[in-house]
């Protein structure tokens, strides 16, 4: 019976092997190897964040004696006898006697001299116990697969994740494995071959098979048309670009362009490719349109952007295909659906083209003018007044700017104020105010206005001019303004038109009662329909002392103080 001890140790044993073989723990576990013994499948696993994943598989020989199990890859061993004598190439141990090599040569160190019997072998049961690989396979393993990687044998009915590759074959006893990488491998030079595959004509409405008659043949020269891939690409006529579709359809006249293509067993390649033209039985010899011409609208009514175009007439009838395909001779102005639909998109032109779709190269054509209306208008004027006589012009912006037409009609609602010429020329007739209207003639019915305000421009005054003014003490400001200042005055413009003008006076300091000089301002008042600035008139007001009243004579009593004449004229009387 065993001691606590041993069955302890072997516990502790256990689990060390179980870490080994669940989880890397140093670079030799970077990648893990499987072996389906029964598929003859080697699937190599790669660590890959926190597990192995699916990394590439290789078919396989393995035999009757090989060990199921679980591994460590031990030597290595560049050129290594097996049993016969016989050797193999780039070999690793998996355990014991049984090794990774490549399908045994004759002679040691002879590339030229392996098996081709036992070449072919591959993907079935054919070892002593070892499994055999292809060169490039098995050296993949030598190079990347240090020892210590971990190698599990077994048996299932599933190949593995990556299914179980194919095997390439070859012929003869004896010579080079294919996949061998040394630069005087001949199959280097050796690639695969498709034959039977030419340009046609094909028959409408005809049975036909793009794989028929095509044979190909791998690097080897075995049977690979199982490897054999297809795309096919159509196009109606020169005029048109290639599209993929998935067959040929004989139904459908035009061009189909097959590009045959191989990948055999050992990566090497080949392409052919054939052209076969499906023709019709009856051509389209002419396409009658609904329109020939169409008028399309941009910044209007959204209908008057699109309308539909139409087949009305196919000749002649008995035509094999009666369908067509649209497009635009210039896509910035107009675009057309698959349906017809013709959708405005700038101003210009642009024709619409219908075509046959039987190869005939039938066309007919609808000629599109696109119209781009005004959605908005902008009116600027130099100024928004304008004195009696003068001129300016109006300057109209468009919105969009691309406008089709950029006529304009210009009006206004008072000409007794204000008259504008088709050009956008405003003239000043008389005072007042007048709205002046922008009005688009291309059909869009937009329109703008602005406000013009006219006047008489003030040029020169005259009649109030005052040299002086004086009055006595005692006179009060407003007798003195009414009677001695002037009232108004008459103002002109440059072209003579004149107008009388009130004015206000105004003294700062007038103190009629002290006498002195002083200063009085006359303020003129534009009339009503008058523009500009006017300078204010000036006075000079003197307040003059109040004379003194002589005082009034005494006369004297009879006798007294009179004069000596006096005297002596009474006494002579």
């Amino acid at each position: 019976m065993k001691s606590a001890r041993a069955i302890w140790a072997a516990g502790i044993l256990m689990i060390l092997c179980l870490t080994f073989q669940a989880r890397p723990t140093y670079a030799a576990s970077t990648y893990s190897i499987k072996v389906n013994k029964q598929q003859n499948v080697v699937t190599i696993y790669k660590w890959q964040g926190d597990k192995y994943k699916p990394h590439k598989a290789f078919v396989c020989s393995a035999g009757y004696a090989t060990p199921t199990g679980t591994f460590s890859l031990g030597e290595k061993m560049r050129w290594h006898t097996l049993d016969g004598p016989s050797y193999g190439q780039y070999c690793s141990r998996i355990t014991d006697g049984i090794l990774f090599h490549s399908v045994w040569y004759y002679e040691n160190g002879n590339k030229a001299s392996q098996s081709y019997v036992q070449y072919n072998k591959l993907g079935t049961t054919a070892s002593h116990g070892c499994v055999r690989l292809t060169v490039a396979d098995c050296k993949w393993i030598y190079d990347n697969c240090p020892s210590g990687t971990p190698v599990t044998i077994y048996n299932d009915s599933d190949p593995g994740p990556l299914g179980k590759p194919s095997a390439i074959k070859v012929n003869g006893y004896q010579g080079w494995d294919p996949t061998d990488p040394d630069p005087e491998n001949p199959y280097h030079k050796m690639k695969p071959e498709i034959t039977g595959v030419e340009n046609q004509n094909i028959a409408y409405g005809s049975k036909f098979n793009i794989k028929k008659g095509i044979k190909v043949k791998n690097s080897t020269g075995y049977d690979a048309k199982k490897l054999l891939k297809t795309k096919i690409m159509y196009r109606l006529d020169s005029s048109s670009e290639y599209k993929k579709v998935k067959k040929v359809n004989t139904k459908k006249p035009g061009r189909y362009k097959v590009t045959y293509s191989v990948k055999d067993e050992i990566k090497h390649t080949a392409k052919v490719t054939a052209v076969y033209k499906v023709l019709t039985a009856v051509d389209v010899s002419q396409i009658v349109l609904n329109k020939t011409s169409k008028k399309l609208y941009l910044g209007s009514d959204a209908e008057k952007a699109q309308f539909t175009l139409k087949v009305k007439k196919i000749k002649p009838k008995k035509a094999t295909a009666k369908k067509v395909t649209y497009s635009s001779s210039d896509k910035t102005v107009a675009t057309v659906n698959k349906s017809g639909v013709v959708t405005a998109k700038k101003a210009g032109t642009a024709q619409i083209i219908a075509k046959a779709t039987d190869g005939s190269g039938t066309t007919a054509a609808c000629s599109i003018t696109v119209i781009q209306y005004a959605t908005a208008l902008k009116l600027s004027a130099p100024a928004t007044t304008l004195d009696v006589g003068n001129a300016m012009q109006l300057k109209v912006v468009f919105t969009p700017t691309d406008v089709t037409s950029k006529k304009i009609k210009y009006s206004s609602n008072n000409t007794a104020v204000a008259t504008v010429s088709e050009t956008g020329v405003v003239r000043a007739v008389s005072p007042g105010t007048a709205k002046i209207t922008a009005k688009a003639q291309d059909g869009s019915k937009v329109s703008t206005s602005c406000k013009i305000k006219v006047c008489y421009k003030f040029d020169s005054v005259s009649g109030g001019a005052v040299s002086g003014v004086s009055v006595s003490a005692g006179t009060q400001w407003d007798s003195l303004s009414n009677e001695k200042l002037p009232a108004t005055v008459v103002i002109a413009d440059s072209r003579g038109n004149h107008e009388t003008a009130d004015v206000a006076w105004s003294s700062e300091d007038y103190n009629g009662d002290v006498p002195g000089i002083y200063k009085a301002t006359g303020a003129v008042k534009l009339p009503k329909g008058w523009m500009g600035t006017i300078p204010d008139l000036t006075a000079e007001i003197t307040v003059e002392d109040k004379k003194k009243e002589d005082p009034e004579e005494e006369l004297p009593e009879d006798g007294q103080d009179k004069p000596d004449n006096e005297k002596a004229d009474e006494a002579a009387e």
